[in-house]
């Protein structure tokens, strides 16, 4: 194969985030739950005619030795997921990086599954997922969970099962049409215009007893989904939103606790922060769409609209 053009989705996390990391799910099991939306990493890969490694992200880059890429990602997968002679990458994504939509993840996935097309191999979506994870989690050392790749692989509202044994038991929410409509109409996505490592907020705070109830709140928000009960969705985010603080004060600041004020204020339900927290997306339940789009207009935060994916990474 000559060329490969491929997307991964980024994902909204609707509970259980911090219990998909090595140091809790070893001992404690996790679950998370979130879904892929129709926002991309893009990335097109050619292996034809090339002379040197030629990779165009946030920097441009041109190296001999695939060695040499400053790219943490890019590399790690050059080294891992590639045998073959140089080749031209360019990758782009649908939001910036580092907002708590998964970006990290999915162009890990995305890189991988491109280079792997690129050699002949399909990987399943469990496959491409635990290799992104290894890629991220064991060889470049960061301190981050593993539900964004698996997001990614696989697309779709799912529930995931982080089991203490390192397997991932992945299962598709049974949803109603008003539930996935309401998913559509009714969550909006509000960019809060402040990026943050997640690797550095999540290293800050490991509270067992936070986690632990994080999990539940995982568990009950899979339930409420499935009953079709968003009201009680709702008010699990809210939830998420406190425990999320107590575990690390830093992924809620004072804007943030201010914009949420202002939605609840304004009709919605529940609001929940995106990733790690510290800034990024805000997720925000409400029945009155237009009066809470007005109101955090009026705060200067611009609304992301999104549509569920339900394809996870492909090639296109």
């Amino acid at each position: 194969m000559g060329a490969v053009v491929i997307r991964a989705p980024l994902r909204v996390a609707l509970g259980g985030g911090g219990t998909d990391l090595p140091s809790y799910y070893r001992e404690h099991g996790g679950l998370v739950v979130s879904t892929a939306i129709d926002k991309y990493v893009h990335m097109t890969v050619s292996a034809q005619f090339q002379r040197r490694f030629l990779l165009k992200h946030l920097e441009w880059e041109e190296v001999d030795d695939p060695r040499e890429v400053r790219h943490p990602i890019l590399r790690e997968a050059l080294a891992h997921h590639w045998s073959a002679g140089p080749i031209e990458l360019a990758s782009v994504g649908d939001v910036p990086p580092g907002t708590g939509l998964g970006s990290s993840g999915a162009y890990a996935v995305c890189a991988i599954n491109a280079l792997e097309l690129l050699s002949g191999n399909e990987l399943a979506p469990a496959e491409l997922a635990e290799a992104a994870c290894r890629l991220e989690i064991d060889v470049l050392g960061r301190s981050i969970g593993k539900q964004d790749q698996y997001a990614a692989a696989f697309g779709g509202l799912r529930a995931y099962t982080f089991n203490p044994d390192h397997s991932v038991t992945v299962r598709e929410l049974q949803l109603s049409d008003d539930t996935r409509r309401s998913l559509r109409d009714e969550f909006l996505l509000f960019f809060t215009g402040k990026e943050r490592s997640a690797s550095d907020i999540l290293g800050a705070g490991q509270q067992e007893e936070a986690l632990h109830r994080l999990k539940q709140l995982a568990a009950a928000t899979i339930a409420a989904l499935e009953a079709g009960d968003l009201v009680r969705v709702g008010e699990l985010m809210d939830e998420h939103w406190e425990v999320k603080r107590r575990r690390a004060p830093g992924t809620v600041t004072e804007d943030m606790d201010q914009l949420r004020d202002h939605a609840l204020r304004a009709g919605a339900r529940g609001v929940i922060s995106l990733g790690a927290g510290g800034g990024g997306f805000l997720l925000v339940y409400t029945p009155e769409p237009d009066r809470t789009r007005e109101a955090l207009s009026a705060d200067g935060v611009p609304e992301v609209s999104f549509d569920l994916d339900g394809t996870g990474c492909t090639s296109l």
